[in-house]
């Protein structure tokens, strides 16, 4: 799994029929500095995400077909969390705030 931030949504009138149904975000990878790694690239989102979250991403073979019980996903990347906080030594935190128990 990756960090990413959803940069956008993707709207399509014609669409694959594994995509049916699933909203499409464009999502930017980025490191533990939240600054953007590589290109952004789309991501079937499977936690109703928005705009702005930060995210995490995965990107394994086969999985969307596991995850949505489907027989045919051509889904490369999907979004399979929403993250609260990031907190990593010598980085500066990131996130909301969450209370701790």
């Amino acid at each position: 799994m990756e960090l990413a931030v959803v940069v956008g949504s993707i709207w399509s009138s014609s669409v694959h029929p594994a995509y049916e149904g699933r909203k499409q975000m464009l999502v930017q990878r980025v490191d533990m500095d939240r600054k953007a790694v590589g290109h952004p690239t789309v991501a079937i989102d499977y936690m109703s995400a928005g705009v702005g979250d930060t995210v995490l991403i995965a990107a394994a073979p086969g999985l969307a077909r596991v995850v949505f019980k489907i027989d045919i996903a051509p889904i490369q990347t999907m979004i399979m969390g929403i993250v609260d906080r990031v907190e990593a030594p010598g980085h500066a935190e990131f996130g909301v705030s969450v209370p701790r128990d």
